[in-house]
């Protein structure tokens, strides 16, 4: 087996102002590390200092070591933990989506794929610890962080996936003193530091030489972010914003297409003209993002491009409000530090007083106990309930009151408990303790009021999982370039396998088109079924009717064991009319073809009938009136007088058959 010791140093390639000064690279990188560092260095300091608070350390060590030399209680109520656990707790109920919409030449179904594939992206590379754990940072030091990376899916295949990674150290980021977005989306660089073990670098770069190159660019204060210390190595991975020339040109079916290194005429001969003739060319020159992996003193890695406008590692800040050239930043535990040490310092004084109250305290002559003052002093520790003196002192001893504690010692406790809700602007609604609000209503204003005064940490980690997303978006077609089979998720959050870019399949070509991406936060899908299925239960119970219509969509709601099977049982005896078109199975398609021809079959045994009894109807009426012109004609045969009595008889029976004929047609017409 080989000696790493002799393996090779990997050909490299720099960038080409620096025609191949290897020296000259890493002299200006670490110039722009240190000058960043040095502007954020504040902040960095304040951010560690809030997050050992947040741990336990609130004491002042002289002040700590004093009460604990004079056996005084140093007590830590450390309430800290709830108020943080509040505002990450809001971000847990919710879930931030990110959506994929047509944009330029974009196509619906695509954009869909594209959809289930992001979120198919955060399930499996568990994006949520990523945006979790970079919220904490924004609240607890006023900074977090988190990158996208391009990684192989496994050992096995050769196909890369995009992965959304956590950086757990939140101040291993340092980032371009010169950007503005909160996000990091203009910035023109940035360095992740990483810490290595000096074996495992040796091993790792057997070339490269582990050296303490950076101490002598930084000032003393900062040589706790130095790249060597006690068997230690700190590399940097150092992104950079360049940019590259780009010649594009606009074609006759109106698409813009890079022709910086197309050679065919074919292409070229379908370029757009001016009105002057001259082909529509012009120059660009396109953002890319490049990355290099260095040491204090080699380059270890690199270069590594990717085709984006920014740098893949995305910031989510607390508060920042810059003054001048300075920019002050911080999350929420910055300004509860002051009520949380005066809490402690109050919570230990009643401690001190309480500690006293519990000890005897006697006022007696010498007399009284002479002989006998171990026992009389030791009484608050004995479990012998007879005490006895001299009764020929003539004065027994007496008792003296325990120790009170003060009122103002607890009103103190009080009053700092209340500045850290009114500091943190989080109140007891939020932190279920019981309240003066006592209707819904009321508690629920409560509660929006602490969510709107903690909406910073929230909104900042939405803006960065938007640009995320966008950048997500923009890698796709470069990651995503080749026939395969991927994980897309919908909705529900329901998985399925989905073919790509082998068109001559008919598989979405996932590469085509541009598109365009936005985030909403909301409920995730398992809060909006619960609330959806409470929704439901409560307005079958108002409309009991309701149950008829929509029983199966009731019950499929409902968080039970095997809830879809029974709904699918229950869809079975529904009416087919009540379906919709992707639930009608084969078995009920066929169900209700034989229905439709039974009820085909009925309707036309009831037109047969109908006609038959039409003319049936008919006959009889045209019965009728020719027994009515019968009794016409015999009536001109009778003698006038009596013609005319019969006549009229005759006329008014035969009048009332005949209306009645009428009515018997008329009704079988249905007019």
């Amino acid at each position: 087996m080989a000696d790493p010791a002799l393996a090779k140093r990997p050909a490299l390639k720099l960038p080409p102002e620096f025609k191949g000064d290897e020296a000259g690279f890493l002299r200006s990188m670490r110039e722009m590390f240190a000058n960043d560092e040095m502007f954020d260095h504040d902040n960095h300091v304040a951010g560690v200092e809030d997050l050992e608070f947040l741990v336990g350390k609130q004491w002042d060590d002289e002040v700590a070591s004093k009460r604990i030399a004079k056996k005084k209680p140093t007590l830590t109520i450390n309430r800290l933990p709830a108020f943080v656990a509040q505002v990450v707790g809001s971000r847990l109920q919710n879930e931030t989506v990110i959506d994929v919409r047509p944009d330029i030449d974009g196509t619906v179904p695509v954009a869909a794929v594209r959809r289930g594939l992001m979120r198919s992206i955060q399930k499996i590379s568990k994006a949520d610890i990523a945006y979790d754990n970079a919220l904490i940072g924004s609240v607890t030091a006023g900074i977090g962080n988190f990158q996208l990376e391009i990684d192989y899916e496994n050992e096995e295949v050769w196909h890369q996936s995009l992965q959304i990674s956590a950086i757990s150290d939140h101040f291993s980021v340092v980032w371009d003193r010169n950007r503005t977005d909160p996000t990091g989306a203009d910035a023109t660089r940035c360095f992740i530091i990483e810490t290595m073990p000096e074996d495992s670098f040796r091993y790792e770069y057997p070339w490269a030489t582990p050296s303490d190159i950076i101490s002598d660019r930084m000032p003393a204060e900062l040589l706790h972010s130095n790249w060597y210390d006690r068997g230690d190595v700190r590399i940097v991975t150092f992104w950079q914003m360049r940019e590259h020339r780009r010649d594009i040109a606009l074609t006759t079916s109106g698409k813009t297409v890079d022709i910086t290194d197309v050679q065919d005429l074919t292409t070229i001969g379908q370029i757009q003209v001016d009105r002057n003739g001259n082909p529509m060319i012009r120059t660009v020159y396109r953002k890319y993002a490049q990355m290099y992996r260095c040491s204090g003193a080699d380059v270890l890695e690199g270069p590594y491009k990717l085709p984006i406008d920014r740098v893949p590692v995305f910031r989510v800040p607390g508060w920042e409000i810059k003054i001048g050239n300075t920019l002050h930043r911080w999350g929420l535990i910055r300004f509860m530090k002051d009520p949380q040490r005066l809490h402690n310092f109050w919570r230990s004084a009643v401690a001190e007083r309480i500690m006293q109250s519990p000890k005897n305290t006697w006022v007696a002559s010498a007399e009284a106990v002479a002989g006998r003052e171990k026992q009389w002093r030791t009484s608050h520790i004995s479990d012998d309930p007879l005490l006895v003196y001299n009764g020929d002192a003539g004065t027994k001893p007496e008792r003296m009151p325990p120790v009170q504690v003060e009122e103002a010692l607890i009103a103190q406790a009080q009053i700092t408990t209340q500045d850290l809700k009114d500091v943190s602007n989080i109140h007891e609604a939020n932190l279920g303790m019981p309240s003066n609000e006592v209707s819904g209503v009321a508690i629920r204003e409560r509660e929006h009021v602490s969510d709107t005064g903690t909406q910073i940490y929230n909104s900042n980690l939405t803006k960065a999982i938007e640009e995320c997303g966008r950048v997500c978006n923009t890698l796709i077609p470069f990651v995503y370039d080749t026939p395969r089979i991927i994980s897309v998720l919908g909705d529900n959050d329901r998985e399925f396998m989905i073919p790509i870019n082998d068109i001559a399949n008919g598989a979405i070509d996932i590469t085509a088109g541009k598109y365009k991406v936005t985030v909403t936060t909301g409920p995730s899908f398992r809060t909006k079924r619960e609330q959806a299925a409470e929704s439901m239960l409560g307005m079958s119970t108002a409309m009991p009717n309701l149950m008829a219509l929509a029983a199966d969509y009731i019950v499929e709601a409902q968080d039970w064991p095997n809830a879809e099977k029974i709904a699918n049982r229950i869809r079975k005896t529904l009416p087919p009319q009540l379906l919709d078109e992707d639930e009608i199975t084969p078995a009920i398609a066929q169900k209700m073809q034989e229905g439709q021809q039974q009820e085909a079959t009925q309707q036309q045994a009831a037109m047969q009938k109908f006609m038959a009894d039409f003319l049936k109807t008919q006959s009889e009426a045209a019965k009728n009136y020719a027994q009515a012109e019968h009794y016409r004609t015999q009536s001109e045969a009778i003698p006038a007088k009596l013609r005319n009595e019969s006549l009229n008889a005759a006329s008014e029976a035969a009048s009332r058959e005949l209306h009645d004929t009428l009515d018997a047609i008329t009704l079988a017409h249905g007019r």
